[in-house]
């Protein structure tokens, strides 16, 4: 899924500073642009959006959500082999490369873009997501 910029947008900058693949491009106080061909599809440019000028390719408007509501990866002790494949798909490279034996960890949570990216190359069901806000 892509997502689109419209007129109503200030041009603050917080989804410059979000998206993982630096596929929105723009000026301050001028209207941002999201570039289609680098977009992974993962909405943190709409959820930061204080003016909910980002709407989805369904062409709904995404609210804003604070970033203690946005969902950040957990990696279970019990199910993770190590393989890394999480580490390697990480689009904002804040998952840290797990050693044999031992899980892996988030770098920043603050920069994680809740695309849960990691949660679908896992194939052993490891990595369930819960608000940043709450405790694990």
């Amino acid at each position: 899924m892509t997502y689109e910029i419209l007129e109503s947008c200030t041009g603050c900058g917080m989804c410059l500073s979000i998206c993982p693949v630096k596929a929105v491009t723009g000026g301050p106080g001028r209207l941002h642009v999201i570039n289609t061909d680098y977009c992974i599809g993962c909405g943190a440019c709409a959820r930061v959006c204080e003016s909910s000028s980002v709407i989805n390719s369904y062409g709904n408007t995404i609210p804003h959500q604070s970033k203690k509501q946005w969902l950040i990866p957990h990696f279970d002790k019990d199910r993770c082999r190590s393989c890394g494949k999480c580490y390697e798909m990480c689009p904002a490279g804040i998952i840290t490369r797990p050693s044999k034996g031992n899980v892996p960890s988030l770098t920043n949570p603050k920069l994680c873009a809740s695309c849960r990216w990691c949660e679908k190359v896992c194939v052993f069901n490891g990595i369930t997501f819960s608000p940043a806000g709450e405790s694990k």
